[in-house]
Parts: C-alpha cells; sequence; structure tokens
C-alpha cells in the first residue's frame, strides 16, 4: 500500500510517492516515485510542464566594438563627418562611403592602435565601425583613404597651389565645440600657441626640411604648431610650417587664424621663442592681449634681469607643482609699452646653473693647468688650438687667457675673469614675463604663464600616443592630411576627457576608460531562422560611468555583464 508524502523545503512543498517496508524486523519508508511540487489544492502535484529544447545556436562573428562605437558618439555629437562631407561634396548625412566617415574612422584608429596605421584596412574590418559607418568591410582600401585625404588637401598641377578645405572646418568644428561647450559668462576665449617639431622621412614635400631640434638625426622635420583653449585644453586650430621656421615667423598666420575663427579677442599665452616688439605689436593691434615669456637676447632684457631681484621670502612665492617661483612686478615699460612686467626666479635652477658653471670652470683651470706644463715644447699656434678646445666658445668670457713666445718657448697664463662670472650669476634661474594688462599681479602673470603647458600635452598626445611620427607621405598635401587626422583624433579625445571631467572629478582616466571598452565585443548569433546580436565583456563598473557621462545606452539591451 502506497500514499502521499509531503516535505517542506523552503517556500515550496514537494510529493512523493512512498511505501512501508520491513527490514531487519523494523519499518521503513520507502520512495516510489517523485510526484512534484504541490499545487494550490493538498497533494496534488502541479501539472508537468513541457520540457523546452533550446535553440541551435551558432556564433557567426566576434568584432572589437565597446571604444569605437563610444569614439563614433562622440563624433556624432561633434557632428565631424557631416562637416567634412559638406566641404568636400557638399552633402550630407550621405549613405555608403564618404570622405568624412573614412577620415573619422582613421582618425580612430590613430587613438586606438596607431601601430596598426600601415595596416588600417583590415584593423577596421576587425572592428564593428563598418557596420556603424554604414558600409562594406570590403570599402576600406588603402586606395579609398589617400583618396580622402586628397578630398581634403590636394595640390593643382598645373600651378602646384595647395589647395585645402582643412582651415575652414576647423573653424566650423570649433564653433560646434563652443556651441556644446560655451566659454563662462564674460571671458573671453584664452589660447596657448606652441610649436614642435614633427620628424619626417623623405626630402620631396617642401615642408621638409633640416632642423636642429630633430630628436632623431637622420630625419628631416616639419614644424607643427598647435592653438589650444585653456578653459578646456580643446585643440582649436593647428598650423603646418617648413622645418626651419622659427616660432616667430608663425605669428602672423596665427593672427588671420583667429580673424577667421570670429571670436571676440581674448588672451594669447605664448613662450619667449615668439617675442619681439613686432610681434607683441601685431598682438595688440588686433585687440588681443598677451602673455609671453621674453628672451634674454635684448641688451634692454639683459639689464632689467641684471637690476632685478625678487626676494625669497612668503610673500613673493607663487606655487607650482614642481618648482619655487619667486616673482616681482617692475615698474618699467618694456619695447615702449606699459603692460605688466615681471622678473620671476627659478631658485633650484639658479642653483643648478650656478653649480654647473662652477664645476666647468674649475674643470677648464685644470686642463689649462696641465697644458701649461708641456706648452714650452709646443707651437703657439698648436697652444691656440688646445685652449680653443679646452675652453668652449660659451665660456670663454669667463677667463682671460694669453699665448706668448718668449725665450724658454711658449708661455700660457690665464686668470678667471670674476667680474664676467658674477654678471652671469645675476642672471641665473631669472627670466621675464610680459602681460599686455598692466592691472594684473606678478602671481597672476606668472600662474597663467605657467598654465599653458596644457599645450604639451597636447602635442605629448600627437607624439607618445597617436604616434604622428614620423611622417612617411611625400605629398605636401597628403602631410598635411595626415596631420589633420591627428588633430580629429585629439578633438575626439578631449571631448571624452571633458565628459569625465564635468562633474568636477575624475574617476578614471580617457586612456583607461577606451581600454576597458576594447574588451567589449559585438557577437553576432545565429539561432535557427533569426540573428541576433549581443555585446560582452561589459564590466558593471565601466557601465556606470558610460551612465555617468551620458552614454548609458549605446549597446542596447542585448548586453552580457561580467
Amino acid at each position: 500500500m502506497s500514499w502521499i508524502r509531503r516535505i517542506k523545503r523552503g517556500n515550496q512543498v514537494y510529493l512523493y510517492e512512498v511505501t512501508s517496508i520491513w527490514e531487519d524486523g523494523r519499518p521503513k519508508q520507502k520512495m516510489i516515485q517523485y510526484l512534484g511540487v504541490e499545487s494550490d489544492q493538498e497533494k496534488v502535484p502541479k501539472p508537468k510542464t513541457k520540457r523546452m529544447h533550446p535553440e541551435r545556436i551558432y556564433p557567426l562573428q566576434s568584432l572589437v566594438a565597446g571604444d569605437v562605437m563610444l569614439l563614433w558618439q562622440i563624433a556624432e555629437s561633434l557632428n565631424i563627418v557631416n562637416t567634412i562631407d559638406r566641404y568636400v561634396m557638399g552633402l550630407e548625412d550621405i549613405e555608403g562611403p564618404s570622405p568624412g566617415k573614412y577620415l573619422l574612422s582613421w582618425a580612430i584608429n590613430r587613438i586606438l592602435d596607431p601601430e596598426s596605421a600601415t595596416q588600417l584596412d583590415a584593423w577596421v574590418r576587425s572592428t564593428a565601425l563598418p557596420d556603424i559607418l554604414g558600409m562594406e568591410p570590403t570599402d576600406f582600401t588603402k586606395d579609398a583613404y589617400l583618396r580622402s585625404l586628397d578630398a581634403i588637401c590636394s595640390q593643382s598641377r598645373k600651378t602646384g597651389r595647395i589647395q585645402s578645405h582643412i582651415p575652414t572646418i576647423e573653424v566650423e568644428l570649433y564653433q560646434r565645440w563652443r556651441q556644446l561647450h560655451p566659454l563662462p559668462v564674460q571671458n573671453p576665449e584664452t589660447i596657448a600657441f606652441d610649436l614642435t617639431p614633427i620628424p619626417t622621412y623623405g626630402t620631396e614635400c617642401p615642408l621638409i626640411e633640416p632642423g636642429s631640434e630633430t630628436h632623431e638625426t637622420h630625419l628631416n622635420q616639419l614644424n607643427l604648431s598647435v592653438m589650444t583653449s585653456f578653459f578646456d585644453s580643446y585643440p582649436i586650430s593647428h598650423f603646418v610650417h617648413p622645418g626651419s621656421f622659427h616660432s616667430i615667423t608663425t605669428v602672423p598666420d596665427l593672427m588671420i587664424r583667429l580673424n577667421d575663427l570670429m571670436t571676440a579677442p581674448g588672451t594669447i599665452v605664448w613662450d619667449r621663442g615668439y617675442t619681439s616688439n613686432a610681434e607683441i605689436g601685431c598682438v595688440e593691434d588686433e585687440g588681443w592681449k598677451l602673455i609671453c615669456g621674453v628672451a634674454k637676447r635684448t641688451k634692454e632684457v639683459r639689464d632689467l634681469l641684471s637690476v632685478t631681484e625678487p626676494p625669497v621670502d612668503p610673500y613673493h612665492l607663487v606655487p607650482t607643482q614642481c618648482m619655487h617661483i619667486y616673482a616681482q612686478k617692475v615698474d618699467t615699460p618694456l619695447f615702449g609699452r606699459k603692460g605688466s612686467v615681471v622678473v620671476y626666479l627659478n631658485a633650484e635652477r639658479r642653483f643648478r646653473e650656478m653649480e654647473a658653471r662652477n664645476g666647468m670652470i674649475f674643470k677648464i683651470q685644470q686642463e689649462l693647468a696641465e697644458l701649461q706644463k708641456t706648452c714650452s715644447r709646443l707651437g703657439r699656434d698648436t697652444v691656440i688650438e688646445k685652449v680653443d678646445r679646452i675652453v668652449p666658445k660659451a665660456y670663454r668670457k669667463f677667463f682671460r687667457i694669453s699665448v706668448d713666445d718668449g725665450e724658454k718657448g711658449v708661455s700660457l697664463v690665464w686668470e678667471v675673469n670674476d667680474v664676467a662670472r658674477v654678471e652671469a650669476e645675476r642672471m641665473d634661474g631669472k627670466y621675464l614675463l610680459y602681460a599686455s594688462d598692466p592691472s594684473l599681479s606678478a602671481t597672476d602673470v606668472v600662474r597663467i604663464y605657467f598654465e599653458k603647458d596644457y599645450v604639451e600635452k597636447v602635442f605629448r598626445d600627437l607624439k607618445t600616443f597617436e604616434e604622428v611620427a614620423p611622417i612617411r607621405h611625400r605629398r605636401e598635401s597628403r602631410v598635411l592630411g595626415v596631420i589633420f587626422v591627428c588633430t580629429l583624433a585629439l578633438r575626439l579625445k578631449t571631448a571624452l576627457r571633458v565628459m569625465l571631467e564635468t562633474e568636477g572629478k575624475k574617476e578614471i582616466s580617457a586612456e583607461e576608460l577606451l581600454k576597458k571598452l576594447g574588451r567589449v565585443h559585438r557577437v553576432d548569433l545565429q539561432k535557427d531562422t533569426e540573428r541576433e546580436i549581443w555585446y560582452t565583456g561589459l564590466q558593471k563598473k565601466t557601465q556606470a560611468v558610460l551612465e555617468r557621462i551620458g552614454m548609458r545606452g549605446i549597446f542596447g539591451t542585448n548586453v552580457r555583464e561580467t
């Protein structure tokens, strides 16, 4: 005889058919079968559901998607593709291939994997970019990218003139940026302007010339100058100059581009390599204010530095991240202009320069003493030649040296010129700054001047992360186009950084976020007759960052978080 036994586990009651048996002289219960979970009616099991067999799933492909999708969304907000296409083709929202799409995909590559630039077409096909851009993977070829470069910048075969859309495109991209990220109320634009050398291969491009600052001595170079916003480090515009150009010769190009931007005159900050009376006048005549370093080339500047000694005390200290700066405002005109003239002292650099000079003078004296012991056996010309090798040209002003013929042979006599040494020490670690606004304090001038290092970070991005150098293109128009692509990449990365810093805090850097998103893949699955797309590898912390910057829905709902 059997009956139903009820066993409760948690919130469920399970039913079993059992019977009694005798075993070893004792009664025991033996389970005959499991009946299921009890329904609303006691001892009546729920009806059994038919077991469903899962659909057969076939993975079709897996593509890198997370990082490229985020950068694409940023580019869409900046209207990069349509801006390029409108100037090049006169159309927007083009279906299929277009120069704007090719150049944007190239810029994304410069951010994520610049080492693959020589295999750009293969890299694009390994990502979700073809689907995002509405193009076929086979559309991405080397010739298509080169044609896109020629579309934005080309050279006339008849006249040899460069025809470039790049300046006007940059103007519109900047205006779009300021629509999305306006300047603080009643604060005009403050920009930093600087120049850096870019090593290149080949000599066919007329921009490529030998330059003294090329780190790779076997390469020639061109010069790249960038105009960057103080408020958000946005790369407003760029210029490409021949490799032999000095900084000071680039200022007229800067003022022309500022007029094209149609922005209200603000403040320009640049290094001392750009500063002369003519360049200051060029800026101030256009209504812009200037904060700049002044080189020690003129006697007026050297005399001013020599007689001014900023006090080393708490009242003249200007805090910086890595230096001890003491600044003093000097009530005197410079180049006949009444602005703010500031002398600042870098205490650490003064000590280093003084130590280096004293050590070199000591070493030269020792070598001259050794030469003095043997000079009587040498000819006068030989002794003079050896003295020239011992005493570098920059240190000859610190010595009074005479080489004379005598009865006992050539004699060498020298002494240290302490007057020149003390005069040089008065210049050690001291520098001159000029500001057009006479109301600025010494602290204000120094602070704004040293905060121009954000343009150095732009150059570091170009050279380190995007690997703009060395440039391997030969045509001038294509060299200009490639550098424009790199500045597009800078604009995308700057926009991402601004998004991450919107709330005044930065939990993760742009590079770290893109690295984490690089693990997110788009997986295409075939389920019998249906095709589904899933995104895998997205971490919850990364998803939280995307939500904070307003990019929550870029992957849709088919997401597998880890």
